[in-house]
Parts: C-alpha cells; structure tokens; sequence
C-alpha cells in the first residue's frame, strides 16, 4: 500500500498528464476547426469564381446548339474563343485550389534533394521569357556565381518562385525590366524579384500573402486573379524554413524578397 506522501505524489503526477491531455487535445480540437473553417471558405471561394465562367460556358453552348445553322465562321470562332477563355479560367482555378489544399495538409511533406538553384533559377527566368516578350519586359540575372547547392524540394520551390514571378509579369508596365537577383550570404540565400509595375498600396503590404486577398481583380491584360498564388509560395517558403516578404511604392513597382537556408532543412 502507497504512503500518504507517495500516494499525494501520484495523484499530483496524474493531474498533471490530465491537464497534458486536456491541453493537447484543445489544440487538436482548434486545428480541426481551423481546417474546417479554411475547407469551408476554400468551397465558398471556389464556387463563387466558378459560377461566372461555367454560366458562360453553358450559356454561349446554348446559344450556339440553337443558332449554329446560321453562324457565321467569324461569329464561330468568336463564341469559341469566349468557351475556351472560360474553361481555361476554370481550369486553372481548380489547379490552384489543388495546390493550395496540398500545401496546407498537415500530411504534406516535402521531398528535398541537393540542386544547383541558379540552375532551378535559369529554369524559371527561361520559362517566362516568351511571355515577357509580348509586354516587351526584360527579364535581368544577377548572380555572381553559375552553382549554389541548395537542399530544397525543387518542384515546390519552383512553384514559389513561378508565382512571385507571375505576380511581377502580370503587374509590369510594358518596356520595363524585372530584375532577380541572387545573393548568398552566411547562413542563407535570398532572391529578391523586383519590377517597375504599379505598384501595392501602403495599406495593402500587410495582407498581400493572405489567401484569397486581391489588391487588383484584373490585371492590365484582363486576367483575372483569386489570391492564391502568394499565399502558396509563402507557405512553401515557410516549409523550407525560410522568409518571404514584399517592399513597394504605387506606381514605383514592387520587390519580393525569399529567404532561404543555405543549409540543409
């Protein structure tokens, strides 16, 4: 038979595992909500962007099931084109709320390997060329060195690094420049993407990396944006253990700047 002292002791230690329990399942119970809450607000956005161009979609389908015999090939190919804008809108949403919900599980996990990431870098600059070349944008390298050896999940950080840079494009003046460039330094790397576009507003620096938030609906090009980019490429980031954030003036343009550990994650 335990002691008085002995038997206080126990009862004190189990009190203590209790209130352990207690507090692990309160935080459990908090990321639950909290995942229902972001599933719910996901659904809601989801829906809400696609109702438009599906509506579009089967209203011009429509119109063109019960007109075609006296379409003309102009007037076909307009309608057409307005199917396919819509269905490349939807599309892309879908593949963007994909990765968003892939990035947030809390069963993602990142599959890093040693990669060469101003080789990854070129990659990306060489990838959006095409495009910068209808706004007549120059896209400038600056690195002092051809290999960084970096330990990252290149895919993810590709897609970090493609959303940053899509952001740059889309709100760059034409005949302007977007500068990245590639710095290391003791314990980390940083690359900073500048451009000379429009700009964000003071008051719209804090909130730029939220979900969902969107400063310009429609860029100059009329594309239209939900919010997610900078949201996936800042929990990205942050899975690497690094650092993203965002410095700019109205109608002065903007500079991203991601932070990365030079060692291994």
């Amino acid at each position: 038979m335990k002691s008085g002292k002995n038997s206080d002791k126990y009862i004190q230690e189990l009190e203590e595992k209790i209130i352990d329990l207690s507090l692990m399942l309160k935080s459990k119970t908090n990321a639950l909500i909290a995942a229902d809450e972001t599933r719910a607000k996901i659904l809601g956005k989801l829906t809400h962007n696609l109702k438009n161009p599906v509506g579009v979609i089967f209203s011009f389908s429509e119109m063109m099931l019960e007109d075609l015999a006296d379409y003309s090939t102009e007037k076909l190919e307009k309608h057409l084109q307005i199917i396919k804008n819509s269905a490349t809108f939807s599309l892309a949403l879908l593949d963007t709320i994909s990765k968003y919900s892939r990035v947030q599980s809390p069963n993602f996990v990142l599959k890093c390997q040693s990669h060469n990431y101003i080789e990854l870098v070129n990659k990306l600059i060489e990838e959006f060329k095409s495009e910068a070349s209808k706004k007549n944008v120059r896209l400038d390298f600056e690195v002092s060195t051809n290999e960084l050896f970096l330990t990252l999940d290149e895919a993810e950080i590709s897609q970090a690094l493609r959303a940053v840079l899509n952001n740059a494009l889309r709100y760059s003046n034409e005949n302007s420049t977007i500068t990245i460039a590639v710095n290391a330094q003791k314990n980390t790397v940083e690359t900073t993407i500048t451009d000379q576009g429009i700009g964000i507003a003071e008051t719209d620096l804090p909130n730029i990396f939220d979900e969902f938030y969107v400063v310009n609906t429609y860029s100059a090009d009329k594309q239209k944006c939900v919010g997610l980019g900078l949201a996936i490429a800042k929990k990205i980031v942050a899975l690497h253990k690094g650092k993203i954030s965002v410095k700019s003036t109205l109608e002065k343009g903007a500079s991203f700047k991601i932070i990365l550990p030079a060692t291994s994650i």
